[in-house]
């Protein structure tokens, strides 16, 4: 037998149905609806973010270019004055021609020390995210010590002569006067050398 519902319980039974309906269509239709929406808002402000940045590096492209072709200009300059890198068997010969040029016989060479220095100065230009760009070329910088024996004269003729060389200078001397020989004019002389050259 069919029981007969009153038309509270009919009316009951109506929005049970219509709140369940509306349930499964807001859980099924409409949040992954709006969950879609929120994803793709945070896509377009990301991507809206990438499309100031590249339009700002686009804008500095030719500021770029200009600071390129700036330490382009200065690195030719530059390889005018310091000669490339060189292994330390070619380096004695240099400074041990130097010092027979100058009346100086060496003893001894030993190299004390290999350090590189980046090619960088106040004109050094920061890229579009404020880190500061670094110049690509490096210096090396090669320390040495000789001893020799010569006179006095020879020693400031050679010393006048690496200050005209951009890429060699003497950064420590000792001169010491040989007290067993008084008539000798020599004296034993100790060098350090700093030579400054080119990574190709």
């Amino acid at each position: 037998m069919k029981p007969n519902l009153s038309n509270r319980e009919k009316y009951l039974i109506f929005i049970v149905a219509l709140l369940v309906l509306l349930y499964l269509i807001t859980k099924f239709a409409i949040y992954p609806l709006f969950e879609r929406y929120l994803y793709d808002q945070q896509e377009i402000a990301r991507l809206s973010e990438e499309k100031a940045q590249f339009d700002m590096d686009i804008a500095n492209i030719p500021i770029i270019q200009e600071s390129n072709r700036a330490i382009n200009e200065k690195f030719g300059l530059i390889k005018k004055e310091y000669p490339l890198l060189i292994p330390n068997e070619e380096i004695d010969p240099i400074l041990t021609n130097l010092c027979l040029s100058n009346g100086l016989k060496p003893s001894s060479l030993r190299f004390t020390g290999t350090a590189g220095a980046p090619l960088s100065d106040n004109s050094d230009k920061q890229s579009a995210s404020g880190e500061q760009e670094s110049s690509p070329y490096v210096f090396t910088i090669i320390t040495a010590s000789m001893n020799m024996t010569g006179s006095y004269d020879s020693l400031l003729r050679l010393l006048e002569e690496v200050d005209t060389m951009q890429f060699i200078r003497v950064t420590n001397l000792g001169y010491a006067i040989n007290q067993r020989e008084e008539l000798s004019t020599d004296a034993n002389i100790t060098l350090a050398f700093e030579l400054t050259l080119i990574n190709p």
